[in-house]
């Protein structure tokens, strides 16, 4: 490295060792790039950004929804906390996670989806250019962005409500909901009352108003934004 250049410094967040290991392996290679901490869930990456101040933050989410959402909520908490660190986001979701992280602005944020990486070099391009205050969206999430899934008001769920929203669609009754996600069955009929709300369905509808909640949700996952699988 020359002398005059400044290493960028990275905390790298994944919960698998095989792609943490493979990312620390890139970066160990890479000359003006240094790994400064790894962690591998929420709680532990916001305790090493406020230790370390990194100039950027990794995140590899392979995790299931919960987990996902909470580091999600997370990210979103440190660029506010921290304005001027780069987040780069890789994730086999799309689905809302890109949204609620997007909200406020996309500057230094990347968000790329692992299936649609061409190489690891597009990670240590989105790194550089968040780092340089850019932003860098898969062209899927770019596309919903721009098109806003033909107005269907799914994307003013917060992700809690996608979580509800999806597991309804699965059939889950607000008992096993609230199971599923650890919370109370009055918590989860506040959550489906605000969609409701939200999706424009009224107390008033001729049609059952799960069942067209969960087929909103189902034409939602069509949509670029989405990837094909979901844990």
């Amino acid at each position: 490295m020359a002398p005059d250049v400044v290493p960028i410094t990275v905390v790298l967040a994944t919960d698998s060792f095989l792609i943490g290991d493979g990312l620390a392996s890139l970066l160990a290679d890479t000359e003006d790039i240094t790994v400064v901490g790894r962690v591998r869930d929420h709680e532990e990456l916001v305790r090493a950004v406020e230790e370390l101040t990194p100039d950027a933050v990794i995140i590899s989410i392979r995790t299931p929804v919960i987990s996902t959402m909470a580091t999600i909520t997370a990210a979103r908490h440190l660029r506010e906390d921290f304005p001027g660190m780069g987040i780069v986001v890789i994730s086999d979701r799309g689905n809302g996670f890109a949204l609620e992280l997007l909200r406020g602005g996309a500057a230094r944020i990347a968000y790329l989806l692992d299936e649609r990486l061409t190489g690891m070099d597009a990670v240590l391009g989105a790194l550089r250019e968040v780092r340089s205050g850019q932003s860098v969206l898969d062209p899927s999430i770019v596309d919903s962005l721009i098109h806003r899934r033909d107005g269907l008001a799914i994307d003013d769920l917060t992700i809690r409500e996608v979580d509800v929203l999806e597991l309804m669609a699965h059939g889950l009754s607000n008992r096993g909901i609230a199971d599923e996600l650890h919370l109370s069955v009055k918590a989860i009929e506040k959550h489906v009352t605000t969609i409701f709300r939200k999706l424009g369905l009224t107390s008033q509808s001729l049609i059952d108003r799960r069942v067209t909640a969960a087929l909103i949700f189902t034409r939602a996952e069509t949509s670029p934004l989405n990837t094909p699988e979901r844990t």
